[in-house]
């Protein structure tokens, strides 16, 4: 039904050189097909346009104002061959402005929308720009005449078509020049021998038409006296109307009688609603639900050809998406997943199928073409791959967002059918642990999915659920890695180190448990035992009678952010009553980056208690000289990756020597991390660094070997 109750009228404005008279349509249906083929709602007959082009679909508020969606392609997700651009630019799911300039293909099929106030507009529900009639032709009367035999309405379409009994069809029968549906009678030959009124104004061509072909009489099964009697009810389509039929074998008069509903509105609603519980309301392409039926059906052909299909899913993650969404809102978030989502389409083909996952994920199905090489995992790895690098090659250039400019990246993972899995299960979750592997690898980057790799997650599954226990378990203990004063030969510190003794799997390397201590939040809770237990440890030595060492503790970056981080920490120095000159925190310089003012704040008020602080792995990052200006540090700490190779890597020498004079231009202290060989302490010493740690002073040490190792040094000092 036309809905004139709009307080705007929505025009469509088609600039062709070919159209005839007026090429303005006022768009007042729920739903318009707009392509080369003959049944399209607008037709354009054009070598660029695809048979189903683009879709136009009315979406009304609850203040009775509507909006247009143009959507590429038709409502089952298939996408037009050469694009549908507005205003230059390719779109797949575009809500209409006033003004905007739409390209079919080619700038050969342009039209412009517009929004005006005027009750002078002719309506053309159905148009064919390249026909040689005029739009006046286009509009027939018959439409007008439907529309008056309407208001003559004596049997409601609605009780016929929810119950349709023989007393009803004979009611019917009793009067059907007055029914404003068309009803036909035709012969066992499928000739037409009786028509209403309303069946020659809906059905003119096709009365003409007395073969079989007929699509009012196609494919209906043979009149018999066995099936005397019997009611069909079937839905037909011609050209862009969908009807409902009802047939009714009168064998005995030698007649079929058909009563026929136009059932388009129904037909486009069903159509709209289905597009909409397939697609992604924000980016307008597939969504989860569509991507599994996708999948599935690929699977399907996949094992029923005779010749290898093969396929394969990449997972695509946008990295630190979050962070877009915490600092410049959601809706720049959201701008930016639909422009992810062009970006995407514009370089894979269109017979590749993309959806949207969810939230900041997307799911790709790509076919694999057979390249020539011995290996087929080869074969299969090179095609896939060549998709994965376009998509990571695309996000090169930054996103302009309002008054941002965003730069972004993604991770990828890759899983192929059938090697990493014969159905859909199984080839999303081996994608997934891909993409945890490409994240673990620094993202921007791909990887392929491989059984070590799912070895790796499920250890790391066993891993997350028993850290959650750990603590209650003590499971973890405290190692102690002894620093050496290079001037006097003396102890002077002590890095406190992290282990975890997991009762099945042993002793865990903590670059496995502090990533997932991190994920989870653990880190928190565990990194505030660390530091108790180290306090706790420290005043022990002095009862004891050990004299007075630095005891250098690591800090997480989720730790340190914690608004009572300064509580927390006097709170564990008045509890264990250790020294706070004593104490030594570690942080690494992407905490500085993370709230510079809220980390001088804390930096500064633990200082004036006497804590001091190291900054950690200098070198490895920014190496930012401002941070060493602006926050107090005590020490800084060479990462190990510059003493490795101290020895016969002038570079490395030349660096270290820099960082050393620098830290003491702003009377910091250094220690150098991984010294191993007596020729890396001499070039340490040369270059007059103040502390070493490495296996060459001593191994990370339990706290029993580690007091010994204290009372051997106390002695040798005392022998000094």
């Amino acid at each position: 039904m036309n809905d004139s109750s709009n307080k705007n009228n929505h025009l469509l404005l088609f600039l062709c050189d070919d159209c005839t008279e007026d090429t303005s349509f006022q768009l007042t249906e729920g739903i318009y097909f707009i392509g080369r083929h003959s049944n399209n709602s607008i037709r354009l007959n054009s070598p660029s346009v695809s048979r189903h082009h683009a879709t136009l679909m009315r979406r009304d508020s609850a203040n009775g104002e509507s909006i247009y969606i143009l959507i590429d392609g038709d409502l089952e997700g298939k996408r037009s061959q050469n694009g549908t651009l507005v205003n230059g630019k390719k779109i797949i799911h575009h809500s209409l402005r006033d003004g905007d300039l739409i390209a079919f293909g080619s700038n050969d099929n342009q039209a412009v929308y517009k929004q005006e106030v005027s009750d002078n507009i002719i309506i053309y529900p159905y148009c064919d720009l390249n026909s040689k009639k005029s739009k006046s032709e286009s509009l027939t009367s018959s439409n007008l005449a439907r529309e008056k035999l309407q208001d003559t309405l004596i049997v409601s379409e609605l009780n016929l078509k929810n119950s349709l009994e023989n007393y009803d069809i004979q009611r019917l029968a009793s009067f059907p020049e007055l029914s404003p549906n068309p009803i036909l009678e035709f012969d066992f030959s499928g000739n037409i021998i009786y028509c209403n009124p309303s069946a020659k104004l809906s059905f003119e061509d096709l009365l003409k038409q007395t073969n079989q072909e007929n699509p009012l009489i196609k494919d209906l099964k043979p009149v018999s006296e066995e099936n005397h009697g019997e009611l069909i009810i079937r839905e037909i389509e011609i050209e862009d109307k969908h009807y409902e039929q009802y047939i009714h074998y009168l064998s005995k008069e030698n007649v079929m009688r058909s009563y026929i509903f136009d059932i388009t509105e129904r037909k486009n609603s069903e159509a709209k609603l289905k597009y909409h519980a397939l697609h992604d309301s924000l980016t307008g392409i597939p969504n989860r639900d569509f991507f599994y039926w996708q999948i599935s059906k690929n699977i399907q052909e996949a094992k029923e050809s005779l010749l290898s299909k093969f396929f394969a899913v990449l997972f695509i993650d946008i990295d630190r998406f979050k962070n877009i969404n915490d600092t410049l809102s959601h809706s720049i978030g959201d701008k930016l997943l639909e422009y992810f989502t062009h970006r995407l389409v514009s370089v894979i083909p269109s017979d590749y199928f993309v959806a949207r996952w969810g939230g900041d994920e997307f799911i790709l199905i790509t076919p694999l073409e057979l390249i020539n090489h011995e290996d087929s995992k080869i074969k299969k790895k090179t095609s896939a791959q060549v998709v994965a690098e376009k998509i990571i090659n695309v996000l090169k250039e930054p996103f302009s967002i309002e008054k941002y400019t965003i730069f972004t990246t993604c991770s990828i993972g890759i899983a192929t059918y059938p090697e990493d899995g014969n159905d859909e299960q199984h080839l999303i979750k081996n994608a997934d642990i891909a993409l945890y592997r490409a994240k673990q690898m620094g993202r921007n980057n791909y990887q392929f999915y491989t059984n070590t790799l799912n070895k790796e997650k499920t250890l790391l599954f066993e891993l997350e659920n028993s850290l959650y226990n750990s603590l209650e378990n003590k499971e973890l203990f405290l190692t102690y890695q002894p620093q050496l004063n290079l001037k006097t030969n003396t102890l002077e510190g002590v890095e406190v180190l992290l282990r975890w003794q997991h009762p099945v799997l042993g002793v865990v390397s903590p670059s496995k448990f502090i990533p997932l201590a991190e994920e989870t939040g653990l880190i928190i809770s565990i990194g505030e035992w660390v530091l108790e237990m180290a306090c706790e440890e420290g005043t022990r030595w002095l009862d004891l009678g050990y004299p007075p060492i630095m005891i250098a503790v690591n800090v997480s970056g989720k730790q340190f952010q914690q608004d009572n981080f300064a509580d927390k920490v006097k709170e564990i120095l008045i509890k264990t009553q250790f020294n706070p000159e004593y104490l030594e925190i570690e942080i690494t310089e992407s905490i500085l980056m993370q709230d510079s003012e809220k980390t001088e704040t804390i930096i500064k008020e633990l200082s004036g208690l006497g804590v001091k602080f190291s900054l950690d792995d200098f070198g490895t990052g920014y190496s930012s000289l401002s941070y060493l200006k602006k926050f107090p540090f005590n020490f800084i700490k060479i990462d190990k990756s510059f003493v490795t190779d101290l020895v016969t890597n002038f570079q490395d020498q030349a660096l270290v020597s820099a960082i050393i004079t620098l830290a003491k231009g702003y009377n910091m202290k250094v220690v150098a991390e991984g010294v191993e060989v007596e020729t890396q302490k001499k070039i340490l010493k040369n270059f007059r660094c103040d502390l070493i740690q490495g296996w060459l002073v001593s191994e990370p040490l339990i706290r029993e070997d580690f007091m010994d190792f204290m009372a051997s040094y106390q002695q040798k000092t005392i022998n000094d």
